[in-house]
Formats: C-alpha cells, sequence, structure tokens
C-alpha cells in the first residue's frame, strides 16, 4: 500500500509530508488506529484538532511571511509612487511659484511704468492747467482794466448827463419864471 495517499486530502496526509521517512510508518499505524475509534471519541476530536493545529502551525509562517514579502514590495512600490509623486509636485509646485513670480514681476514693472506715465502726464496736465490760469488772469486782469475804463467813462458820461440834465431843467425852470 502506497503510504503517500492513504487518507487523501486529509490533515493527516499533511503532516506526514512533514514527518521524516522513518516516522511515516508508525504515524500511519497510530492515524489508522484513530480511525477505528467513534467519532464521537475524545480522544479522536483532540487528535483531529491537534492534526489541524500542526498542518497551521506548519504552513502558517511560510505563509505569513510570503505575505509580508508581498506586502513590504506592495510597500516599497508605494513608496517610490509618493516619491515620485512628491518629487513631480515639488517640481510642479516651484514651476507655478516661478511663473507667478515672473508674472509678478512684470505687472511690478508694468504698474511702475504706468505709475511713471500717469505722472508725467501730470505733470504735463499741472503745467497746462497753470498755463491756462495765468492766461485766464491775464483776461481777468486786462478785463477789469476794461471794466474800470468803461466804468471811469461810464462816470464821466453820467456826469455829464447830469450836468446837462441839470442844465436843461434850468433853463426850462428860467424860462417858466420868466
Amino acid at each position: 500500500m502506497n503510504d503517500s495517499n492513504r487518507f487523501p486530502d486529509s490533515a493527516f496526509d499533511r503532516i506526514a509530508a512533514y514527518l521524516p521517512a522513518e516516522q511515516r510508518a508508525s504515524y500511519y499505524r497510530y492515524v489508522a488506529h484513530l480511525r477505528t475509534l467513534n467519532p464521537k471519541d475524545e480522544l479522536l476530536i483532540l487528535a483531529e484538532g491537534m492534526a489541524v493545529f500542526t498542518c497551521i502551525s506548519r504552513q502558517l509562517p511560510e505563509a505569513v511571511a510570503d505575505e509580508r514579502a508581498k506586502l513590504l514590495a506592495d510597500f516599497a512600490k508605494l513608496c517610490t509612487q509618493h516619491e515620485t509623486s512628491t518629487a513631480n509636485a515639488t517640481a510642479d509646485v516651484r514651476a507655478m511659484f516661478a511663473a507667478q513670480q515672473k508674472l509678478f514681476e512684470q505687472n511690478v514693472a508694468a504698474w511702475q511704468s504706468r505709475e511713471q506715465n500717469a505722472a508725467h502726464s501730470l505733470d504735463r496736465i499741472a503745467k497746462r492747467f497753470e498755463e491756462a490760469v495765468n492766461q485766464a488772469v491775464a483776461r481777468l486782469q486786462t478785463a477789469g482794466a476794461k471794466v474800470e475804463a468803461a466804468t471811469k467813462e461810464h462816470e464821466s458820461a453820467a456826469s455829464r448827463a447830469r450836468n446837462w440834465v441839470s442844465q436843461v431843467t434850468l433853463g426850462r425852470k428860467c424860462q417858466t419864471w420868466t
């Protein structure tokens, strides 16, 4: 009888695979004895539990090590992706700040140019305003002199008119008295 297929797909076969070849025969005798026991026998239940525990305890470290290796590989991959993303994001932020700095400097230069143009325009406007005010003052002075001359002429004319009216009135009064 082939020792490796006595109890196909059982926990006992998996345990037998972990045993050295010289111990397998006695192990299979023990398992054959367990098969003769009542399925509710406490010794059988205990032996099956120990078989399952033995399989798990033999397979678990290897499975945990494999899973750990996978997780470490995934973690290393994620770290690399994170470093790449961070480097790219840092480069993007630096490029964005450089572009903003350049735009800011261009705007400052444009604002300074506009401010200088505005200052020159204000100087020209102030000079023109001053010239206009000076011309207006000169015109007002001329007009004032003309008004003053006209006023003197009017006063003179008014004085002559009063004299004439007084002469005419005296002459009539004289004629009416005579």
